[in-house]
């Protein structure tokens, strides 16, 4: 996810006039919307305005950093947007804590048999759906097969299990082709929470483990099993895998560097693709399914994002018809960066690329994250951890033991 300096302090500008009380006007969208989507947001509130030339859609750009944070700030703020991009594990949360408005009405006029059940899952709590999902995804493992070649290995056999992956990793990591400095696979430690905790959580999923248990009542991260993952993952910074820079790297850092071919492979989802052809045509691109325990399968986080309208969003009429508007399959078909969240939507040709095989196959291994209200201060508390392994400042157990007192503290409220 690219971030724009200007759009950050746009962004900020207008945070702190909407925080600040500013008046709404009736007929008038405030519509938050990040900054990796808007060019396509600018078009299609074009044509929304032009179709209904009473109402106006006005938009404030977001960047990934914080923003969960800074969405619940604007939530309780009582002047909030009206329209609201949101991460589909955030929505819950927001709803148990009484800060949406509830979109049943809406999805009744899109047709609910239409959405992938899992997205909708993730927006539903307590009887009501408080989100519209129009964003679905998972990640892969994108590699260089160029550099497979240069390595003396197979790029049609990536690697499949944890071991497979070391071994590769370790085979990748040296002096490339270019002759500079390469690493085998890059994974993230610092940016957004996000970022780590939809790489790294997969791995504990895949070896039987788990942050929180399945009731939501106690905290397992510093079970055997989540360790071991969390271990296994650390360990290619710890064993000089992943590059030096690694506690600072977000996703968008790990792409710049598979494109600059500092890095062989890395985790992420399809939407790194158009970036990695534009900026560095001469790699090859392939992708591979994340690699998984020995005799286990893999396993991966169905991310993705959804439109919600606050609670006390000044215009929620006006806000809704936009909402119906933009999920139409033709319009989130165009918006989305990965997969539509509308079956329908899946049709359209951008989504027949060849490259995408493998983030479809993806799909089916894709979980939900627990509807816990206090899920974003659980991640970030396991987030912390990783990155006290990362530093070296603790082992992976007693990393993941601090997390778990923090975590059950939450788990306890």
């Amino acid at each position: 996810m690219n971030v724009n300096p200007k759009a950050v302090l746009f962004a900020s500008t207008i945070a702190a006039f909407a925080l600040g009380g500013g008046v709404a006007t009736a007929g008038e969208i405030l519509w938050w919307t990040p900054n990796w989507g808007e060019a396509r947001a600018k078009e299609l509130a074009d044509k929304f305005m032009a179709a209904n030339p009473g109402i106006t859609v006005k938009m404030e750009v977001t960047v990934s950093d914080g923003l969960p944070t800074r969405i619940q700030t604007a939530l309780r703020s009582g002047s909030p947007p009206d329209l609201i991009e949101a991460q589909h594990g955030w929505v819950v949360p927001y709803a148990q804590a009484g800060l949406l408005a509830p979109l049943d009405d809406v999805l009744a006029a899109l047709g609910a048999d239409d959405f992938v059940p899992a997205s909708l899952k993730y927006d539903t709590w307590d009887g009501h759906v408080w989100g519209i999902p129009y964003r679905i995804e998972t990640h892969g493992v994108l590699y260089n097969k160029g550099a497979f070649k240069a390595a003396g290995l197979d790029p049609e056999k990536p690697p499949e299990t944890w071991s497979e992956l070391i071994e590769v990793a370790t085979k990748l990591t040296g002096k490339g082709a270019n002759g500079q400095d390469q690493y085998g696979f890059a994974i993230t430690g610092g940016g957004e929470f996000g970022n780590t905790v939809f790489r790294s959580l997969p791995f504990i999923w895949m070896n039987g483990g788990s942050i929180i248990s399945d009731d939501m009542t106690k905290a397992t991260v510093n079970e055997p099993a989540a360790v071991e993952a969390v271990t296994f993952y650390t360990d290619f910074l710890k064993k000089g895998l992943s590059p030096p820079s690694t506690l600072q790297n977000d996703g968008t850092a790990n792409r710049r560097l598979f494109i600059a071919e500092t890095v062989a492979m890395y985790q992420s989802g399809q939407f790194d693709v158009g970036s990695i052809r534009k900026e560095n045509p001469n790699i090859d691109i392939g992708v591979m399914m994340i690699p998984h325990p020995e005799g286990k399968e893999t396993a991966a986080i169905l991310g993705g994002w959804s439109f919600i309208v606050p609670k006390d969003a000044p215009n929620p009429d006006e806000t809704k018809k936009f909402i119906e508007f933009l999920a139409q399959s033709e319009n989130m078909g165009f918006f989305t960066d990965t997969f539509p969240a509308r079956v329908s939507a899946m049709e359209m040709e951008r989504f027949k690329d060849p490259i995408l095989t493998v983030f479809k196959a993806m799909l089916p291994h894709g979980r939900t994250l627990p509807p816990h209200k206090n899920w974003i201060p659980i991640t970030q508390a396991y987030f912390d951890g990783v990155q006290s392994i990362l530093l070296g400042d603790a082992e992976p157990q007693e990393a993941m033991d601090i997390a778990a007192e923090e975590i059950q503290a939450l788990l306890d409220q």
